[in-house]
């Protein structure tokens, strides 16, 4: 994939100035909370298709960093199943299918749980938590990830202490898988709360990064495009709203923490979106409308999902409200 490379020389956070109204959550009639941000839909190529917002702002992509990760960690040989593929670039719920099989993942090449860099944490799924006598690596929703990482160490031989370190040779091929998708060049390094390094891009330049990922732009982002297809339950969990999501829509999802949102259809386009108050409440519901207005996935498709997966807004409770679109979706 060749992507001509955009230098920042201009680089700025998303500002309440920059944001539009992406969704507004209304009890009994009342509009009580409204949450602003930005997004961006760019076609296969990249080019922007709709944009509300500054979406030459630059955010923190957090998980929705992931497929990069993940390509980067199989272009360096480490090759797994394809449900295994998938949770190298998951968000999973922590459930005892997610953990057993991360573990196995750790198993196939001779590591165990406290390998992992990433931080002991419950589950995301309320029911496994309250099964568990405690935080633990594995339940951590990037243990996936980290497996697929040390896995990537055993194969080339490089030192599996600091895998986490900037300029270790592994961070170093994330690095230049992201500038070769997005187009951007990475300038400044934050820290995830996995603990791996992150690095903040515009959102057009994420939405043009998850577009060649999903375009099956070469083998190894189609094997990872279509186990996600294949395997949905592996990369968020039964239920949640980016499995559902792929199930009923067939488009990729995948969310980031603070409100960051991807999605994209494969062979097709994508969306990124960015919530400026770091609420995960607007980020299916924004995507996917900004997806219909430009009629690329269809209306019954987005009320379905919707419904499923869609924040119940209750008193006594009994539903009482709703969150719908805001006006900068409109």
């Amino acid at each position: 994939m060749t992507v001509s490379h955009d230098v920042r020389t201009d680089r700025h956070p998303l500002t309440a100035e920059g944001s539009v109204e992406l969704a507004v959550l209304d009890r009994n009639g009342f509009d009580e909370s409204r949450h602003v941000g930005a997004g961006v839909v760019v076609a296969a190529d990249g080019t922007v298709l709709d944009a509300v917002g500054d979406v030459h702002a630059s955010i923190y992509p957090r998980s929705t960093m992931k497929p990069f990760q993940a390509l980067a960690i199989r272009r360096a040989g480490a090759v797994f199943s394809d449900d295994e593929l998938v949770l190298t670039t998951a968000s999973h719920a922590g459930t005892a299918p997610h953990q057993a099989l991360a573990l196995h993942m750790l198993e196939s090449f001779d590591h165990v749980e406290a390998d992992l860099g990433c931080p002991p944490d419950l589950p995301f799924d309320r029911a496994t938590a309250r099964t568990m006598d405690g935080p633990r690596r594995l339940a951590m929703n990037c243990s996936g990830k980290h497996a697929g990482m040390l896995a990537a160490c055993r194969v080339n031989g490089w030192d599996e202490a600091t895998y986490l370190e900037v300029t270790h040779p592994l961070q170093q091929r994330v690095r230049e898988t992201v500038e070769e998708y997005t187009g951007e060049v990475v300038d400044v390094v934050g820290t995830d709360g996995c603990g791996a390094p992150v690095f903040p891009l515009t959102l057009r330049g994420l939405a043009r990064g998850f577009a060649g990922v999903v375009a099956r732009s070469d083998a190894d982002a189609a094997a990872l495009v279509d186990a996600v297809l294949d395997h949905p339950w592996a990369i968020d969990g039964v239920g949640r709203a980016n499995t559902v999501t792929i199930e009923r829509l067939r488009v990729l999802a995948k969310f980031g923490a603070e409100g960051v949102m991807v999605m994209g259809l494969p062979g097709g386009a994508a969306v990124a979106v960015k919530t400026l108050d770091g609420s995960q409440r607007a980020g299916t519901l924004a995507a996917l409308t900004l997806l219909e207005r430009n009629g690329l996935v269809d209306a019954a498709g987005v009320a379905d999902v919707l419904a499923a997966t869609g924040e119940q807004v209750l008193g006594g409770g009994v539903p009482v409200g709703a969150v719908r679109a805001g006006s900068g979706l409109r």
